[in-house]
């Protein structure tokens, strides 16, 4: 792992880009593309407090938990690995909650992590950002927040994401441990598996105070516990389009393209080795023809239309704008909306 030092003077808050640029400035894409991504941790840390206030603070999750009407997919709660939905909370908890708030609010003074998932989509200032970093990176992110109270609160074990995160630290300070990779850049489905005789000592081992920002590549097994104050981090979850889904997706096109490729080795093929030995010629065919059929370049389409498509659009203002549009006239300045990712639409 490496840590880069940023000094407060140089990136005041709020005048970051936007983007994940945001997010490990000062340290340009390009760098981050070639050194780090999917390839090792990063750990970021700026001497200046303030840096994601702007984005959401302690008071603000106070807000939202507030005056929310929580539902149940959208706020668990979590301790030692052992996580808890909100209607589990409201029909079992100790205390006979009937409240959603107090339900959430018990938990966490009993030591349980609150877990706000997607917030994004109900916070302009995340929404914001996170369109901004689909459009920068052609990638899906999604925003969960975490809260966990003071003294040495765990919400999980050591265990690996499959996705890459990116993990801002908003307020108090909390300890991590990264105990390496075991299978490295697991897909959507690899879901993570205890290791039998556990972890060991974890190979780096830190803090994270605010303003600071940890990157993981997803298969970095990490674990993280408050320490005397409560902890606020934001997790921001990276989904980039992959190689294995496009070819995944190309290789099916061709199955349903292709009856061939669609028909059963033949009856008896085990046990007559006349019959093994040709599905073995029918298959080393079939491998000729499929590689005929696909095409880097229709992947790679296919991967833009993704990246176009893979992030909702931002219709803030929509509704006043079509107020507007018996005003426009030859006089009107007018800006036109880019996709997503950034790409231009064909003439």
């Amino acid at each position: 792992m490496e840590t880069i030092v940023h000094d407060k003077n140089v990136e005041p808050a709020g005048q970051s880009p936007l983007g994940l640029s945001r997010l490990i400035a000062l340290l340009d894409m390009a760098t981050f593309q070639s050194e780090y991504f999917e390839k090792k941790p990063l750990l970021i840390r700026r001497d200046n407090r303030a840096y994601y206030a702007d984005l959401l603070t302690l008071d603000d999750v106070d807000e939202i938990l507030s005056l929310s009407s929580l539902h149940n997919e959208d706020v668990r709660v979590a301790t030692e690995g052992s996580i808890v939905s909100l209607d589990e909370r409201l029909a079992f908890g100790p205390h006979g909650h009937t409240n959603a708030q107090e339900a959430v609010y018990a938990s966490y003074r009993e030591g349980a992590t609150i877990i706000i998932d997607g917030l994004h989509g109900r916070w302009a200032p995340l929404k914001r950002l996170v369109h901004a970093m689909g459009a920068e990176t052609n990638a899906k992110f999604q925003v969960n927040t975490y809260l966990t109270p003071g003294g040495q609160a765990q919400g999980f074990k050591p265990h690996q994401d499959n996705h890459d995160v990116f993990v801002a630290q908003a307020h108090g300070v909390k300890r991590w441990a990264l105990y390496g990779t075991r299978y490295e850049l697991p897909l959507k489905h690899q879901n993570h598996q205890v290791a039998v005789d556990g972890y060991g000592e974890p190979e780096h081992e830190f803090d994270l105070h605010p303003g600071d920002l940890l990157y993981l590549p997803r298969g970095t097994v990490h674990a993280a516990r408050s320490t005397d104050s409560a902890s606020l981090h934001l997790t921001f979850g990276a989904r980039p389009v992959l190689r294995a889904n496009i070819l995944i997706e190309a290789i099916e096109q061709v199955l349903n393209s292709d009856v061939r490729f669609r028909q059963g080795l033949p009856l008896g093929f085990v046990s007559d080795k006349e019959l093994g030995r040709k599905s073995e010629e029918d298959l080393t065919q079939l491998i000729g023809i499929l590689a005929e059929k696909l095409s880097a370049a229709g992947m790679l389409e296919n991967a833009i239309t993704q990246a176009i498509s893979i992030n909702s659009p931002d219709l803030r203002n929509h509704l006043t704008d079509l107020e507007q549009l018996g005003g426009i006239d030859l006089d009107t300045v007018v800006k036109r909306t880019l996709p997503l990712s950034g790409r231009r639409p064909r003439p």
